[in-house]
């Protein structure tokens, strides 16, 4: 059973240089500054937006909160610290004004976004060598070089009808004539280096694990932990083509398995390996009583139980759940859901699948 007594929530925010706010509130005094949050969780594989809403902040406050900062949500039933959400500030918002209340929404992203990594961060560089042949221009020396020329004689008959008559005769006579320097093409033999960029190739026999643990590496994905159910090995050669994280997601799929964002950490789950947290939860528990969803149509013969209960912070992303209510028994674990906290009542509210 939850014990919803002594709630303690915080945002907290540094601007990497030591500087930290910290915006407190657990009723009491000094430390019940109201500020609402909505902090989702998914076994989708993109990071989740949170958003925390702050009110009445002196100008200093509201200015400090920038771009890029690392931040992060605790909240727990007791003086114990529970991070619920962490990541880096995507937008610090307009401040808003209803004519009685500031209010200004700050919106966060848990982990990082690896949705927009390209395709060409799976290329390679590969070089070959290459023959041919390329013209050139040589420009020759001037030189001296042999001509042979005819030389003209006159000479006489010795014998004959023409006996004592004068002839002329050519004779094949050489001399060194001046070539002057001239510039001619040349064909010349080259062995260049090609480069050119190809996508890697895995061979048959390469386990699902490592075509993963390949792409991720070489695209910059960081996977915190990967739990497969089913790491057979490829059967044919398999060229990793297109955005690294579909192609995770296609073979942590073919592996049955799921990838995730477990808080701030991607990862690929079994969701039929057992679970190592179990929370168990009854009809004092329940704020609304469960209602079921039906199947869709990318997940068939996966009915979805939808519960309400006030904020537990241990939940999340495939947390088990023990249901003992009268209107649902059984074990699921978690799917989705939300934590959030409206000014009134801090609530969770969950997805759930039979395991």
């Amino acid at each position: 059973m939850v014990v919803t007594k002594d709630p303690h929530m915080s945002f907290v925010a540094e601007d990497g240089k030591g500087n930290r706010q910290t915006v407190y509130n657990d009723e009491t005094y000094l430390h019940n500054y109201p500020f609402t949050f909505e902090a989702p969780f998914s076994n989708q594989p993109v990071p989740q937006t949170i958003t925390v809403t702050l009110f009445n902040m002196t100008k200093e406050h509201k200015n400090f909160y920038k771009k890029g900062m690392h931040c992060w949500l605790n909240f727990n039933w007791g003086k114990d610290v529970k991070k619920i959400a962490e990541g880096y500030i995507t937008s610090t918002g307009k401040l808003n004004n209803d004519g009685v209340t500031d209010s200004k929404v700050i919106t966060f992203s848990e982990g990082t976004n690896y949705s927009n990594v390209k395709a060409r961060s799976l290329k390679m560089k590969k070089t070959e060598k290459k023959s041919g042949h390329k013209t050139i221009k040589v420009t020759e020396k001037g030189h001296y070089k042999t001509q042979r020329y005819s030389k003209p004689t006159v000479e006489e008959y010795k014998r004959g009808p023409k006996k004592g008559q004068k002839h002329v005769v050519n004779h094949w006579a050489y001399r060194q004539v001046w070539v002057k320097p001239k510039t001619v093409n040349k064909s010349v033999k080259t062995r260049d280096t090609k480069t050119k960029y190809v996508n890697r190739t895995y061979r048959a026999g390469t386990s699902f694990r490592q075509v993963i643990e390949g792409i991720a590496s070489q695209s910059g994905i960081k996977i915190d932990r990967i739990d497969l159910q089913k790491n057979d090995s490829i059967k044919k050669p398999y060229t990793a083509k297109g955005k690294p994280l579909s192609l995770i997601k296609y073979w942590a799929k073919k592996a049955k398995s799921e990838m995730t964002y477990e808080g701030s950490k991607l990862v690929i789950v079994n969701p039929k390996a057992p679970r190592h947290t179990w929370y168990e939860i009854d009809d004092k528990d329940l704020i609304q009583v469960p209602s079921e969803s039906e199947s869709s149509e990318d997940n068939k013969n996966q009915d979805t139980w939808e519960i309400v209960t006030p904020l537990i912070p241990e939940i999340t992303t495939n947390t088990g759940i023990v249901m003992n209510s009268k209107y649902l028994k059984g074990k699921f674990y978690c799917k989705s859901g939300q934590h959030s906290f409206d000014g009134e009542s801090p609530q969770t509210q969950m997805s759930l699948v039979k395991v």
